[in-house]
């Protein structure tokens, strides 16, 4: 019986790894960024390529390059021209998708820079981009094959400014690489800002999964340089000239702040290896925004929130986290979620595919929904209606947790349990 088990196990390891992608055959060392429009209005969505640029880094993974987690509002595959063989694929999200659930775009097309990394390729590939239609439905939005000896693929970095190692705990390969961006900061605040960089850092670890895997993150900080100090407030009628031009008051919301100039995010982060983009907006108001595998943006003196909102960006960002909150009030996210489909995020459900999400995880006999009553506040998981923006149809882990409210201590075991799964899926090997 025991020969059985050890020949089935050494069966299964070799079929895995006969399965998994050869990184050094397929890909360089180096990274391929793919720019793109995405446009449309309220029902429509069209993506068009910008530019293709070969970047000095690649600070991804180099195993589970064919492995999806289902993560994003968008995914987009790579394969081989030659065999079609997967080579690589991920998800991301973005402020466009946001944007379509507004009443502003029942009525005007726009188009939004978005942007996707993956490893710079060794022979001809095929790269397609779809949107999410439903929890594992997709549609083509572009399909584009290219060649890495095209002349016309852009191979300079275009900015030069100061980098600085905040912390270096390991190879890119096998390491989560997080690049801190300066916005807002001029050439007299630069060692401003490296402290800054270094309390974000420091918030960072406050909080698990990321104390216990501290050994697997690299943290860089690049000094992206500004004109004026301070971030745009457009209902206040200031405007200022800084790097990214991140500003307050995205989609009319006073505390949502973004920046819609990803190619200059991209740009500046092309200094460093990185999985991941951090933003640091240098003001005192209170704000942020964030989006699973694209960047996330967080004020880095507010004294009201400087570590909750630091930490809960980076749970949308990082992991793909939703927001658990909700608004008896109308507000311009109200429309984001159908609750009739399952949300692909993994702490909140609409309960139509409860299954994927953690029902396994409950403890016996707790009730789906769970009422909220003084004694389930203090259970550590179940299922409390008001989640995504909406008290109703949505439901969320816990009573409360760091994407709910600042006043949390921590993530809820679900949201731990998210971002320990992506820090591992960055950093295991297949």
């Amino acid at each position: 019986m025991r020969i059985k088990i050890f020949i089935s196990t050494i069966f299964i390891i070799v079929a895995f790894t006969v399965n998994a992608i050869d990184y050094n055959h397929f890909f360089s060392r180096k990274a391929c960024r793919v720019d793109f429009q995405l446009a449309g209005n309220a029902t429509s969505t069209s993506a068009y390529i910008q530019q293709i640029k070969e970047e000095p880094y690649w600070g991804g993974r180099t195993s589970n390059l064919d492995k999806f987690l289902n993560l994003g509002e968008y995914r987009f595959q790579v394969t081989d021209s030659a065999s079609g063989k997967l080579l690589y694929t991920d998800g991301f999200s973005s402020l466009f998708f946001e944007w379509q659930t507004t009443d502003e775009a029942k009525h005007t097309p726009k188009s939004m820079e978005q942007s996707i990394q993956f490893p710079f390729p060794k022979y001809a590939v095929k790269l397609t981009i779809d949107k999410r239609l439903g929890y594992e439905k997709w549609e083509t939005l572009l399909s584009v094959s290219f060649s890495p000896n095209d002349k016309l693929i852009t191979r300079n970095t275009p900015v030069n400014v100061p980098v600085k190692e905040i912390l270096k705990s390991s190879s890119p390969e096998k390491a989560v690489d997080i690049a801190i961006i300066a916005e807002g900061y001029t050439a007299e605040q630069q060692e401003k800002f490296f402290a800054d960089a270094q309390k974000l850092a420091d918030n960072l670890f406050t909080h698990e999964p990321f104390i216990r895997h501290k050994s697997k993150i690299n943290i860089y900080a690049v000094a992206a340089l500004s004109v004026d100090s301070g971030i745009s407030k457009p209902h206040e009628n200031s405007w200022k000239n800084t790097a990214v031009g991140a500003h307050f008051y995205t989609f009319y919301e006073p505390r949502y702040l973004t920046s819609p100039n990803i190619f200059s995010i991209r740009n500046y982060a092309a200094l460093v290896p990185y999985d991941a983009i951090y933003v640091l907006a240098n003001t005192t108001n209170y704000g942020g925004g964030g989006f699973y595998n694209f960047y996330a943006l967080a004020s880095a003196d507010s004294e009201r929130a400087k570590s909750e909102v630091i930490v809960h960006e980076f749970g949308h960002s990082f992991a793909g986290l939703g927001d658990e909150y909700f608004k008896d009030k109308p507000d311009a996210l109200d429309d984001m979620y159908n609750i009739k489909e399952e949300p692909w995020e993994p702490n909140i459900t609409s309960l139509v595919k409860f299954d994927a999400k953690w029902k396994n995880d409950l403890p016996k006999g707790t009730p789906i929904p769970t009422p909220l009553t003084d004694e389930t506040k203090k259970l550590t998981i179940g299922v409390f209606e008001g989640a995504g923006y909406v008290t109703k149809g949505m439901y969320r882990p816990a009573y409360d947790c760091r994407m709910r409210t600042n006043d949390a201590k921590a993530f809820c075991t679900v949201c731990e349990k998210a971002v320990e799964r992506m820090i591992l899926f960055l950093t295991t090997a297949d």
